[in-house]
């Protein structure tokens, strides 16, 4: 039987995150070389994804604490003076990460 850290969640990437991405990469798109922009899309969609073995990895996000949900986040640093932050919260008892 495999543990909790090792066992595999369901990753959903929501609508509204979905545009969020979109925003960030028009903005590469326009800043970045053709390469280098390719490089960035690629690697932040592989964060958001590699959330489905041990999310409870990510750092508890203290401006949502109020919510009702346990929102982490784990971090994607595009440069090194930039970092995106990738916001999500586990259902535990379906094991899905969700990406708001």
């Amino acid at each position: 039987m495999e543990s909790r850290e090792e066992s595999k969640y369901k990753v959903i990437i929501t609508h509204p995150a979905e545009i969020s991405f979109y925003e960030v990469l028009e903005y590469v798109y326009d800043n970045y070389p053709l390469e280098r922009a390719e490089q960035i899309a690629n690697e932040l969609k592989d964060t958001a994804n590699k959330l489905h073995y041990q999310p409870e990895r990510g750092t508890p996000e203290s401006r949502l604490s109020h919510r009702s949900k346990d929102y982490r986040f784990v971090l994607y640093k595009r440069t090194s003076r930039t970092d995106i932050k990738v916001i999500y919260y586990i259902e535990n008892a379906t094991d899905i990460v969700y990406v708001p």
